[in-house]
């Protein structure tokens, strides 16, 4: 009975968090603002006013000004429904983009965009996004590293310890699993706020501020974050529990987290079809964290017992055949949806990390090769001391595994081929084609505007047919540059929808949205990404 309230226990939690995440719980609304949004106006504001429906307070201001120049971190006075958010005095003529991130009185984040102009209406400032603060990236690149030593080395050690090698692991090895999985906890924590500050653009030195933590927890990573101290804390309990069964249970559980932590975010469970690359990553993961975390109580199982450990020894081969296929399988489709032609390998800093980890995978491999057709025989044969070579070759996969984690750490840093438009640098706009089973959208974002961007919204249903939708609107956010969605309505321009005096300060990767109003019962939502560069801007 214990052992069916632990699961049940379990699978609510991760269901609760996953539900928790995935909806938009936007209780607060804004009613008002002042300037308003798309207006022009003479004078630069002192303040732009901005009123809600309830009572919220700011977490995260940030105006992006007619020269691309960001301007975080705004002051920000709060009056029940109201704010007051102050505007630099030195606003040069042109537009301007205002994003906010506000919290209701139940908790919820709610986030939004406007657009105000000094003077006249101004076609987007090619400039950079924002620099990240020195040493943000490095701190993220040491944590993520630490957060795989804690899932796949210390979960991945406690499963192979309860399943495969039960009372077997020597006590020395059992210490060092409970500091990685106290590494890892650790780690999980620190990056939800140096997420924060990457995501605010800001310095490391502001990591004792709550906004970084909160602004890190309602990012994507929160979810990873919360499902990978899961896992660490359950490999934790698996090792202390007397019970067999909740010993099993709390393994097997943690080990599934690991893999579904890696799934909630980053660039391959968030690639298209997730159907598919969700549970790739899900595979892959647990893949790693079987093959990987076998290693350090393995080798000092064949250190301390030798020819005894050789049972040991061939039940984790034989399992390690599985999770090597079920790996290699699901790293070759990923591999393939983000890379999708081989030239982008050698042309893209994601293809070269993807050569380097290949080629480090592939000499972990051949030392297992190595262990499992020569070393692991010759631990049968006293005469020949092979207990000591095994030993050494498995010390040897742990440093490449290690190795290997550290190159993977570096995909938080580089997006992927796929995520990439290689047309859209020579391009006076960019397009992106979004569809589900019913309807599909074509958004094209097209500069040569006096007064900004222009987005043309083509319609027609899954099939191609045309539709005369009653309402459409665009919201296109840049959550990585601290910009909050902006949202327009889109007016009927003959057989399309247009959206005059887009005001896109930096270029990059654009989160789209379209919300189609088929009939007086029916909203269609597509979602997917464009990136802006600075001559398609």
């Amino acid at each position: 009975m214990a052992m069916r309230g632990l699961l049940a226990l379990l699978w609510l939690t991760l269901a609760s968090t996953i539900l928790v995440g995935g909806q938009a719980l936007a209780h607060a609304a804004l009613v008002e603002a002042h300037p308003p949004d798309g207006a022009i106006v003479e004078q630069a504001p002192k303040v732009v006013r901005l009123r809600f429906n309830e009572p919220v307070s700011a977490i995260v201001t940030r105006l992006t000004d007619a020269q691309g120049r960001s301007h975080p971190g705004l002051a920000v006075t709060a009056r029940n429904e109201t704010l007051d958010i102050a505007v630099p005095d030195d606003l040069p003529r042109g537009s301007h983009l205002l994003s906010y991130r506000v919290i209701s009185g139940d908790g919820h984040p709610v986030g939004g965009s406007i657009v105000f102009s000094i003077g006249a209406a101004t076609g987007p400032v090619f400039a950079p996004a924002p620099e990240k603060g020195a040493g943000v990236h490095a701190a993220l690149w040491l944590a993520r590293m630490a957060l795989y030593l804690g899932l796949f080395m210390g979960a991945g050690g406690v499963f192979f310890t309860i399943w495969i090698a039960p009372r077997q692991v020597p006590l020395r090895a059992i210490r060092v699993l409970e500091g990685l999985l106290g590494l890892g906890v650790a780690a999980a924590a620190l990056s939800v706020g140096l997420q924060g500050l990457d995501v605010q653009g800001a310095a490391l030195v502001r990591l004792i501020d709550p906004c970084a933590w909160i602004v890190g927890w309602r990012t994507s990573f929160g979810l990873t974050a919360a499902t990978g101290a899961l896992a660490l804390i359950l490999a934790w309990r698996g090792l202390r529990a007397r019970r067999e069964p909740l010993r099993r249970g709390c393994g097997l559980a943690a080990l599934a987290c690991s893999g579904a932590a890696l799934a909630l975010s980053g660039h391959a469970g968030g690639a298209n079809p997730q159907w598919l690359t969700r549970p790739a990553v899900f595979l892959h993961g647990v893949g790693v964290a079987y093959w990987i975390g076998a290693l350090l109580p393995l080798a000092a199982l064949v250190q301390r017992f030798r020819v005894r450990a050789l049972p040991t020894v061939r039940r984790f081969s034989n399992g390690a055949l599985v999770a090597v296929a079920v790996l290699t399988l699901a790293g070759l489709v990923l591999g393939t949806v983000q890379v999708e032609d081989p030239a982008n390998l050698a042309g893209t800093a994601y293809g070269r990390v993807l050569i380097v980890k290949t080629a480090l995978v592939s000499g972990l491999l051949g030392l297992a090769a190595l262990n499992r057709l020569w070393l692991t025989p010759a631990l049968a044969n006293r005469r020949r001391r092979g207990s000591p070579w095994l030993a050494r070759s498995i010390f040897a996969e742990i440093a490449l595994a290690v190795i290997i984690l550290a190159i993977a750490g570096l995909w938080r840093f580089t997006p992927p081929p796929r995520a990439l438009a290689p047309a859209a640098a020579a391009a006076t706009s960019v397009s992106v084609h979004l569809h589900s089973a019913k309807v599909m959208a074509q958004v094209t974002l097209s500069r040569g505007h006096a007064d900004g961007m222009q987005a043309r919204l083509s319609i027609a249903t899954g099939r191609g047919e045309t539709i005369e939708p009653k309402e459409v609107r665009l919201s296109l956010a840049r959550p990585d540059a601290g910009i909050e969605p902006l949202q327009r309505e889109a007016r009927r321009a003959g057989s399309a929808w247009l959206i005059e005096g887009l005001a896109l300060p930096v270029p990059g990767h654009w989160q789209v949205k379209v919300d189609i109003l088929v009939d007086d019962f029916e909203t269609v939502r597509l979602e997917g990404s464009i990136l802006l560069s600075t001559s398609a801007r």
